[in-house]
């Protein structure tokens, strides 16, 4: 058997292609489909710690989901308590406001009251003054009595 195309230089030219080859299909295949093929099987791993432990993770969701509850019904308490805080000191203010608008109403009549009680006090006074001097003058036939004699004695009367 002639081998006359196996030199040593094919030999190396061989050799080296068969590395390249080895290379790339390492490179671009290989380490590829294995990093794919640990993915796969730590995703399964998961799944079965999951699956043996599936009790656990239902166990530790109920109490996440109990603890949410407990945080959200104390942050409602918390809110309705706030709530009744603002309402009572606004119908404390909107009571102590009307019982001051009450009170100044009250004091505006009485003062009201007062100068129109003055006013016909007043009016009365002259009425009686006017009265008594026509009075006088058609009884007595004379006007001597005046009109400040009869009110310093009405002034004398307390009303």
């Amino acid at each position: 058997m002639d081998l006359k195309f196996v030199t040593p230089d094919t030999f190396a030219i061989q050799f080296i292609i068969l590395l390249l080859v080895i290379w790339v299909l390492n490179k671009f295949i290989f380490k590829p489909y294995l990093a794919y093929l640990d993915e796969l099987d730590i995703k399964q791993k998961k799944l079965e710690w999951d699956y043996k432990n599936i009790d656990k993770l239902i166990k530790d969701a109920e109490v996440k989901r109990e603890d949410i509850l407990k945080k959200a019904r104390f942050k409602w308490d918390e809110i309705i308590n706030e709530a009744e805080n603002i309402w009572k000191k606004k119908k404390e203010d909107i009571i102590f406001r009307a019982e001051n608008d009450a009170k100044d109403l009250f004091e505006w009549a009485r003062t009201e009251i007062e100068k129109e009680r003055l006013f016909m006090l007043n009016s009365i006074r002259t009425n009686v003054v006017n009265l008594v001097i026509k009075l006088n003058s058609k009884l007595f036939k004379q006007e001597n009595i005046t009109k400040d004699f009869i009110e310093k004695e009405l002034d004398t009367i307390k009303v």
